[in-house]
């Protein structure tokens, strides 16, 4: 006996058009079998009606089901159940039957083909795909708000850029950001693929593109050929739909800002890590590849690099518009480029145009601007710091290991952590060390805090100790060695809260 599965399929499939040796290549067997069925269902009508069920009272609609489910496969059960009806009011089976009747035809049906992304790979410095997203982010003071964000990839290295902004991209937002990304990627591609938004073009008919005619001024000015891909074709910009996702879920989604400068500047810091990645298609690092491809990228125009000078203080600040800006303390007492957009203020290196930091600029003037990240000695990587600190600790804490929880305890904040317990070191002696250090121990989290506050404890039961008697020393209560660690775990908690 033939499957009834098997059968109804095949008949489904050559109904669609597809040949015997299409259909044996998609279900996997034999083009034989396959000739067999279709024979068999020309032959004898009788086949077709003893396979299916005969046990429902749909049956005698089946084939309608069958055609409405090919030519539109989200249709809901309850409208159908209603045409059904319609053409068969003898029907008395109620809408949960038909539901599960219908469930069970879709089984036979062919699945629609899911979305596809060939890796098509070009050369370097040919082509950079663009694309645009938005998605609403957490903000450090409360609530939420929409961020815009446009990115820019290099087919060859897969070298990520991403301009982003707080409203909705016009023409000239969107024109700013391919400055931006030229000064990122220091350099232009020969060709840019775009998606079919008005922002490019106006409009597409029979693959004839209208330009918008601003932008595509810009483009030949820029000297980059602009290119529109088909609708719905996701195989012309493949690379920057995956960059897209990557954006969101992996940067925007969860995290929390305090403005749009803040969201600026991580990230920048985010695509130097992201960048930084072996790829997992090319199974190369973006940034060295990049590295190699610059030298096939155009150089930017003169007349896009429209950037003013100023030199930074002793302190690392620079003025302008009668405010003050705070810059990476690596570019203290040094001359540096500016440029204001959107609201912004940008600040770029001088020796290669990146922005290495953004500034959302106030109203009026007098006003100090600073972001504290910028007086932070990043200069000091997070391996470094570990050794110093173990080299540190290494009289109390041979294994090194207080350092490694520190690490995977605060893994966000770890520099800092392992500056403080360098700094600890130095501030109490050894002997307190040495008491703290079986507490240390025996905590399950730990903070830098938290270290202090029993160093503390110890160093001030030692004075106390020192101060009074023998005898005298009983009315103080137990030491810090003697004290329950529930003491420190209560502060831990109330670390956590706060």
């Amino acid at each position: 006996m033939i499957g009834a599965k098997m059968y109804n399929t095949i008949l489904t499939l050559r109904e669609l058009g597809q040949s015997q040796r299409q259909i044996a290549a998609e279900l996997r067997i034999s083009k034989s079998t396959v000739s067999k069925y279709c024979h068999l269902s020309e032959a004898e009508g009788e086949i077709q009606s003893c396979l299916r069920t005969g046990k429902s009272e749909f049956a005698i609609a089946e084939d309608y089901i069958r055609d409405r489910l090919l030519h539109k496969p989200k249709l809901r059960s309850s409208r159908l159940y209603k045409e059904v009806l319609e053409h068969h009011p003898g029907i008395k089976a109620k809408p949960r039957a038909f539901r599960k009747y219908v469930q069970k035809l879709k089984g036979d049906l062919p699945k629609p083909q899911g979305r596809v992304f060939s890796i098509v790979e070009t050369q370097p410095g040919k082509q950079i795909q663009v694309d645009m997203g938005e998605i609403r982010v957490d903000c450090s003071s409360g609530g939420q708000f929409k961020v815009y964000f446009c990115s820019f990839v290099l087919s060859f290295s897969r070298q990520l850029f991403v301009h982003c902004q707080t409203r909705p991209y016009n023409t000239d937002d969107f024109i700013d950001a391919h400055r931006q990304s030229f000064r990122f990627l220091e350099g232009l591609a020969a060709e840019y693929i775009y998606d079919q938004t008005k922002l490019v073009a106006i409009s597409e008919k029979y693959r004839e593109v209208l330009f918008n005619e601003t932008f595509h001024q810009f483009a030949l000015k820029a000297g980059f050929h602009p290119l529109v891909c088909e609708g719905y074709d996701p195989q012309s910009k493949g690379k920057i739909e995956r960059c897209i996702q990557e954006v969101k879920r992996g940067f925007l989604y969860g995290s929390m800002f305090a403005d749009l400068a803040d969201l600026r500047n991580q990230m920048l810091e985010w695509l130097s890590v992201f960048n930084s990645r072996v790829h997992a298609t090319t199974k190369k690092v973006p940034q060295q590849l990049w590295n190699e491809e610059k030298e096939y990228l155009a150089p930017v125009p003169s007349l896009f690099i429209q950037t003013q000078t100023r030199q930074a203080d002793k302190t690392g600040l620079i003025s302008y518009a009668g405010n003050k800006y705070s810059v990476p303390m690596a570019f203290q007492n040094r001359m540096l480029q500016i440029e204001e957009e959107g609201g912004m203020l940008l600040i770029l290196d001088p020796n290669t145009g990146k922005p290495m930091a953004n500034h959302q600029i106030p109203a009026g003037k007098g006003n100090l601007v600073k972001n504290n990240n910028h007086y932070r000695d990043f200069s000091i990587e997070l391996n470094d710091l570990k050794v110093k600190a173990s080299a540190l600790l290494n009289v109390y804490n041979s294994d090194g290991s207080i350092v490694e929880r520190l690490v995977k305890d605060n893994p966000r904040i770890a520099r800092d952590q392992l500056r403080a317990i360098c700094k600890l070191t130095n501030t109490f002696g050894s002997h307190i060390w040495l008491k703290a250090i079986p507490i240390i121990h025996d905590m399950p989290t730990l903070r830098a805090t938290l270290i202090e506050r029993i160093l503390s404890d110890i160093e001030g039961h030692e004075k106390i100790n020192t101060a009074f008697s023998a005898d005298t020393r009983q009315t103080i209560g137990k030491s810090t060695i003697e004290r329950p660690l529930e003491k420190y775990m209560e502060a831990l908690n109330h670390d956590r809260k706060h």
